[in-house]
């Protein structure tokens, strides 16, 4: 050894040691825990799933009942097609007279 580690002192403590808090444990769920949420989670989705295909399957039928848009173009072309005959008609008809 050297000669400046046989003349240091040591350090001798005579005063009482700080109190010191308690450590505080994070809860942290365990494997039965984790599982038993993720079935929770798994059947709320599920559960959404099934509700928003029953109303998927409605709108569906909804759409079939609908009448389409060259269905209505065809409807107001047909009409407006009788009505121009009908005037041509009864205008010709007052003509005669």
């Amino acid at each position: 050894m050297s000669n400046e580690t046989k003349n240091q002192q040591k350090l001798n403590f005579t005063g009482t040691k700080p109190q010191t808090k308690p450590a505080v444990k994070k809860y942290r769920p365990g494997t039965s825990d984790n599982s038993n949420s993720s079935m929770e989670e798994l059947n709320s989705i599920n559960i959404q799933l099934q509700a928003m295909t029953e109303g998927i399957s409605i709108l569906r039928e909804d759409l079939k009942g609908m009448i389409k848009k060259d269905e209505v173009e065809m409807l107001i072309t047909n009409t407006v097609t009788n009505l121009i005959k009908k005037l041509e008609e009864t205008q010709t008809k007052n003509r005669k007279n």
